[in-house]
């Protein structure tokens, strides 16, 4: 992944000119590929919005997506290269959407429900490999609460105009809510396809 072969030429760089700690650099390491991966998901999100013929799409579906997506948790592709797909993907479904789907008031207030109870009964939605502490599991639930109710509170008063940048703001909370129902529709398969092999297992063991 060129990612992390970029994020280790520069920790090194950086160890050499004694600008970081030696012995963080597996952290810094970490941090810098997510870093690079997260400016390339902007980068291409802007570029479809100037192909389809205005940055304000961009702009519009990364301020509804991005603070409330790193509080919520979800979905995490398996590589850089899936993540870039996915979410540019998502991005340039959200802005073709937009010319075709009104974000009426309704619209409004069913989307930022839905996201409001995942942030309460759901949030955080943590990766495999990520696990959070329990202080920041709590920090984390609460921030994200805070944020679906401001957009609770946006929609209820119907704040926002009529726009078509709108609708990708509201349309990027249904990414959201996407996202975070991925992990969950996995374990539950997960759970039952367990289940099913043990079934079959003893199935089979009667026969022996």
């Amino acid at each position: 992944m060129w990612e992390r072969t970029l994020s280790q030429k520069s920790v090194r760089l950086f160890c050499e000119q004694k600008v970081i700690d030696e012995a963080k650099a597996d952290a810094y390491v970490y941090g810098y590929e997510l870093l690079i991966s997260s400016v390339v998901s902007v980068l291409l999100v802007v570029l479809i919005a100037v192909v389809c013929g205005d940055v304000r799409y961009a702009l519009s579906f990364l301020i509804g997506f991005i603070p409330q997506r790193i509080y919520i948790g979800g979905y995490h592709a398996t590589s850089h290269t899936r993540c870039y797909l996915a979410f540019s993907g998502l991005a340039l479904i959200c802005i073709l959407l937009s010319k075709a789907i009104a974000a009426n008031h309704l619209f409004r207030i069913l989307t930022t429900v839905a996201l409001l109870g995942i942030s309460i009964f759901l949030s955080p939605i943590e990766a495999k490999n990520k696990p959070l502490s329990e202080k920041k599991r709590s920090s984390y639930k609460m921030v994200a609460s805070v944020l679906s109710s401001i957009d609770f509170l946006l929609a209820i008063f119907n704040v926002l105009p009529y726009t078509r940048h709108v609708v990708c703001y509201y349309l990027s909370k249904w990414v959201l809510i996407v996202f975070s129902t991925i992990p969950l529709v996995q374990q539950k398969f997960n759970a039952n396809f367990c289940r099913s092999c043990s079934e079959i297992v003893e199935f089979l063991e009667g026969f022996v």
